[in-house]
């Protein structure tokens, strides 16, 4: 069964109940805050950013008349407003000079439908930390994409958004807005999504939170308040425009905390959201995505790595609690590789000291990201060792094997068999028979636990991926449509992919129509997110 339809069978959202529920339920709050620190991470943007925006969201959408469930759903939308970014990276990084990360952040900040303003970051701010050459890179990127570029990245993620937001328990009202979260007054740019009154309420009054959160952060009150005069009855909605002129002072002030998690709580508008336990599977498997949808090369490598060590921690006699624990922290391992450029997970050469350090840094960040949120912490710890290594060679940390964890082990030979046979920018995918070797010397050198490796090659039968047998394709695609879409998702072009599958570009072209009108999508970044929750994506 796909993973989408899984999740949404085992957790489903306990509306509205009191405080200080169950113990067999968890805050929904709790759960999606992780998620908007992952966020933080992949935009670049200081720890917190987006709780610092949920707050201010809560007294906004008050003075602006909101009441009850609106008020909430503006508190959870804030939240998710960022959850699509990762679905747009290839775009981001051909406009960045191959540092998507650096493009989220500092496109973020722009008005889209003035050029001049987005060749000006191109050319002063986006990837300059890479020197001048990526700077040039970024602005021939952004001068030569095409007319229609900018709208469909943009489209692309508020649509993969509104998927995954619906994923994690979000409303309908959410997910709306979700779908419409840079939707602009004036409709200008992006014609695919509503303009004026036809957006979301919830997406125009977030919408004016995070401009002005972004420049005040950047300059203070006057520069948010100078950025929302000049983008009202333009970007944003002019009454709201004009509400947070009149408060902005004090809108701003309460979410300037040091302490921005527990504020962030306890802005969430009573009664709370609960939802089963389970609804840390769905989280994960959302995550998993999240981080997926980022790589072009090695598309569902989370789930594959959850799939393997659960499998390998059965086997190695885990109790039922350690496997669940396990697999969750298979899916969520790789959250921190959204904060490493494109053009470092993409290198071809050997990676210089700078790379490198912020690759090996990639499971502190995953840590650090979900440690803060308590259903999240025993996840988090398991998958923040994914990298060490007995004798002392791993990283983040360098632990010694006394201080690593029998799952931990499991996971990290997981991960390694996983990675082996998935290819990489420098060099090709190795056989099931060659990374059975490679696990087996490396557990004889002592970086690899030999119990570990054992599991995980007895667990993966030496056969590499499962085939699937004798079965319909989902929303009735073909054969062919789905070799079209797994190439779609692993970031292929038209000709790219009429080269590899030997027919014309106007027959891929009729595939992909027909792709979309199929699953019921639009964008590349929609069609990538179906095949990952469908469970399409093989090597």
């Amino acid at each position: 069964m796909p993973r989408a339809a899984r999740a949404v069978l085992i957790s489903p959202v306990i509306e509205h109940r009191q405080p200080g529920g169950s113990a067999s339920s968890l805050r929904l709050a709790e759960l999606l805050a992780a998620v908007s620190l992952a966020t933080d991470l992949a935009d670049d943007v200081p720890y917190g950013t987006t709780l610092r925006d949920a707050i201010t969201v809560v007294d906004f959408a008050q003075l602006a008349g909101l009441t009850g469930d609106d008020v909430s759903d503006a508190y959870y939308l804030a939240l998710l407003h960022h959850v699509g970014c990762t679905s747009a990276v290839l775009p981001q990084a051909k406009v960045s000079g191959g540092d998507d990360v650096s493009a989220r952040h500092w496109y973020s900040e722009a008005d889209y439908a003035d050029r001049a303003q987005l060749l000006r970051l191109a050319s002063t701010r986006v990837g300059r930390e890479w020197g001048l050459g990526t700077r040039v890179r970024a602005f021939t990127g952004l001068v030569t994409a095409s007319p229609a570029f900018m709208a469909e990245s943009i489209v692309g993620i508020c649509e993969v958004g509104a998927r995954l937001g619906e994923r994690l328990g979000a409303a309908p009202n959410v997910t709306e807005a979700l779908d419409q979260a840079y939707a602009r007054w004036d409709g200008k740019i992006f014609l695919a999504l509503p303009k004026g009154e036809a957006i979301s309420r919830l997406a125009r009054l977030v919408h004016v939170v995070h401009i002005a959160r972004t420049f005040h952060r950047a300059g203070g009150t006057n520069a948010a308040d100078e950025v929302i005069r000049m983008r009202r009855g333009g970007e944003l909605d002019p009454e709201l425009s004009d509400l947070w002129l009149a408060n902005s002072a004090e809108l701003l002030e309460r979410g300037n905390t040091e302490s921005v998690w527990e504020v962030a709580m306890a802005a969430e508008p009573r009664p709370w959201r609960e939802v089963a336990t389970s609804h840390v599977d769905k989280v994960s498997d959302t995550l998993a995505d999240f981080v997926d949808l980022k790589a072009s090369l090695a598309v569902a490598h989370s789930s594959h790595v959850a799939e393997l060590a659960a499998a390998a921690g059965g086997a190695a006699g885990l109790t039922g609690a350690e496997v669940v624990t396990l697999r969750r922290a298979g899916l969520v391992h790789d959250l921190g590789n959204v904060s490493v450029p494109h053009k470092v997970l993409a290198k071809k050469s050997p990676l210089d000291r700078a790379e490198t350090d912020r690759v090996r840094l990639h499971p502190y960040h995953t840590h650090r990201v979900l440690s803060v949120s308590g259903p999240m912490r025993e996840i988090a710890d398991l998958a923040g060792m994914h990298h060490e290594r007995p004798d002392g060679s791993g990283y983040h940390r360098g632990l010694p094997a006394a201080a690593i964890p029998f799952a931990a082990r499991i996971l990290a030979s997981a991960e390694a068999y996983r990675s082996m046979l998935e290819p990489r920018p420098w060099r090709a995918a190795l056989s099931p028979g060659q990374v059975a070797d490679e696990l087996r010397r490396e557990a004889k050198e002592g970086r690899l636990d030999r119990r570990a490796v054992d599991a995980v090659l007895e667990s993966s039968g030496q056969g590499g991926p499962r085939r699937r047998s004798e079965r319909s394709w989902p929303s009735g695609l073909t054969d062919r449509e789905v070799d079209v879409l797994r190439m779609l998702a692993g970031g292929r072009s038209n000709k790219e992919i009429a080269r590899d599958l030997h027919v014309s570009e106007a027959t891929v072209h009729t595939h992909v129509i027909n792709v979309y009108g199929k699953i019921g999508l639009n964008t590349r970044a929609g069609a990538t997110l179906f095949a990952l929750e469908n469970d399409l994506i093989q090597l």
